[in-house]
């Protein structure tokens, strides 16, 4: 299958999981998401190294997806979705200092503010078992917005900053009040972004390769 028709399975797939919001079909089409961006990785024609890069990253993203898709309220299925999401945005920051972010930008006052006032704003709502792992995370997640902003490529600052639209939207709804359309929010804007942050450094690869 090319990219084209593989980018269209994702977005149908895509479809059909935000329409399902609250059915058991979610159960195929949400794990079926990470596993189609990684097929347009392969389809890529990227070198080994870089597409096996991205495979690791959208591999943890697959598991934070299937831990937090598990039924129930556990924190360790959250926890376990956390340190898989962590891990995938570690993946994306390492990528993104090998394209030459790692430099100072004031852009890291405003992204610190955001993070810093988010999480004083739900530090009263956090269990002691889960303040730690959020703390850590929503640092990371910071991180990963500021390192996307030093690469000139709009698709990987807008996946970044959709990246923490949707979390943010995800704590909120979990720690402090789930509005009715919440999954809806928090699906759409992680599926464009993870669909962004895959395809930009998918081009960025091949222009090097090229």
């Amino acid at each position: 299958m090319n990219s084209k028709r593989i980018l269209v399975a994702y977005g149908i797939i895509s479809c059909i999981d935000l329409f399902a919001a609250h059915s058991p079909v979610r159960y195929v089409t949400k794990p079926l998401l990470m596993i189609v961006l990684a097929m347009y990785v392969m389809s890529a024609g990227l070198h080994s190294t870089s597409r096996n890069r991205l495979l690791f990253t959208l591999l943890f993203a697959w598991l934070g997806d299937v831990f937090l898709l598990l039924p129930g309220n556990s924190a360790l299925y959250f926890q376990l979705g956390l340190g898989s999401f962590l891990i995938m945005q570690l993946a994306y920051i390492r990528q993104f200092i090998q394209w030459g972010a790692w430099k100072f930008s004031y852009m890291v006052f405003p992204v610190f503010v955001y993070v810093g006032s988010f999480l004083g704003f739900l530090y009263p709502h956090l269990s002691s078992s889960l303040l730690a792992p959020v703390i850590v995370y929503a640092f990371t997640l910071g991180a990963m917005l500021y390192f996307a902003f030093q690469l000139r490529s709009t698709q990987l600052r807008f996946g970044a900053f959709l990246f923490v639209v949707s979390d943010s939207l995800l704590a909120f709804g979990k720690f402090y009040f789930e509005y009715p359309w919440n999954s809806c929010a928090v699906m759409s804007t992680y599926i464009l972004a993870q669909l962004l942050l895959t395809y930009a450094l998918c081009k960025l690869h091949t222009q090097r390769k090229s």
